[in-house]
C-alpha cells in the first residue's frame, strides 16, 4: 500500500526513526493483531497500538465495562459502564484513528475460535486474565506459527514475555505452557479483583506488549523472546530470567 500524505504527517514521529521509516509505517498500516482481553493490559495495547497505525485490531473480550474498571482501564468512560467492553473499545479508537479497521468479538474465546482467527493474523498478544484463555491463545499462536505476546500483572507485580514457539526461524523457543504447565496451581493464582492492581502497573506492561508487537512488525530490534520479565513495583526493579523449551510441554513438543 501507499502511505498519503496524511498519513506521512501524522505518523512523521515514527516515519522519521530509521529503524521504521515509511517501509516499518506501511508494515504497521498493513498488519493485522488480535488482542485477547480488553481490561486493564488490553486497554494500554489497544491505545498504542491504534495511535502507531496498525491496519486491523481483532478485539476479544467477553465482559462489560464496570465501575471499577475505571482505575485503569483508561480508554473507557463513566458513560461506557455497563457497555460491552469491545464496544467501547471500537468507540475509543475510532476517536484517536480512522485508519484502523476493528473487528469485535463479543464471547469467550476457545482455542478453535482462536485458532481461526489467528490464521488471519500477524501476532497475538495475551492481556487476558483466565489461564484457560492464556492456554487457548498459546494453542492457536502455536499451531498458526506467529508470536505470543503474554502480559500479566497484579498488585505492584507484572511479568512480559515474547513466547515465539512455532515461529518461523525460533524453533528452539519457549511457548507460554512451557513455564506455566497446563497442570499447575498458576490457575489458582489470585486475579486482580481478589488481589488488587495499580494503574500504571498494567499500563507499563500493556505499554511493552505493545512495543514487542511494533518492533515484531517493523522488524526493529529485538523481541524479548526466551526471556520472562519481571517487574516490581514496590523497588522499581526489572529482573529478566532466562527461559527455554520444555522437553515434554503439552503445547510446543513434537
Amino acid at each position: 500500500m501507499t502511505i498519503t500524505e496524511t498519513q506521512l504527517h501524522r505518523y512523521s514521529r515514527q516515519v522519521v526513526m530509521p529503524e521504521i521509516d515509511e517501509d516499518g509505517q506501511q508494515a504497521l498500516l498493513s498488519s493485522r493483531v488480535t488482542i485477547l482481553g480488553a481490561g486493564g493490559l488490553g486497554s494500554p495495547v489497544i491505545a498504542n497500538l491504534a495511535a502507531a497505525g496498525v491496519g486491523k485490531l481483532i478485539i476479544c473480550d467477553d465482559d462489560r465495562v464496570d465501575l471499577s474498571n475505571l482505575n485503569r482501564q483508561f480508554i473507557y468512560q463513566e458513560v461506557n459502564v455497563g457497555q460491552p467492553k469491545t464496544q467501547a473499545a471500537k468507540q475509543f479508537i475510532q476517536g484517536i484513528n480512522s485508519d484502523v479497521t476493528i473487528e469485535l468479538r463479543y464471547e469467550t474465546m476457545s482455542e478453535e475460535s482462536l485458532t481461526e482467527i489467528l490464521s488471519r493474523c500477524d501476532i497475538l498478544l495475551d492481556c487476558s486474565d483466565q489461564f484457560s484463555t492464556r492456554i487457548a491463545g498459546a494453542k492457536a499462536a502455536f499451531i498458526n506459527g506467529i508470536p505470543h505476546i503474554f502480559g500479566g500483572a497484579v498488585r505492584f507485580d507484572g511479568q512480559m514475555a515474547s513466547f515465539m514457539a512455532g515461529v518461523e526461524g525460533y524453533e528452539d523457543s519457549a511457548c507460554f505452557a512451557c513455564l506455566f504447565s497446563e497442570d499447575a496451581g498458576v490457575r489458582q493464582a489470585p486475579n486482580c479483583a481478589q488481589a488488587g492492581i495499580l494503574a500504571p502497573v498494567t499500563s507499563l506492561i500493556g505499554t511493552l506488549q505493545a512495543l514487542e508487537t511494533i518492533k515484531w512488525i517493523t522488524k526493529a530490534g529485538t523481541l524479548n523472546s526466551n526471556r520472562l520479565l519481571l517487574f516490581d513495583g514496590l523497588s522499581g526493579s526489572f529482573t529478566s530470567i532466562q527461559t527455554s523449551k520444555k522437553d515434554k510441554c503439552s503445547i510446543c513438543s513434537n
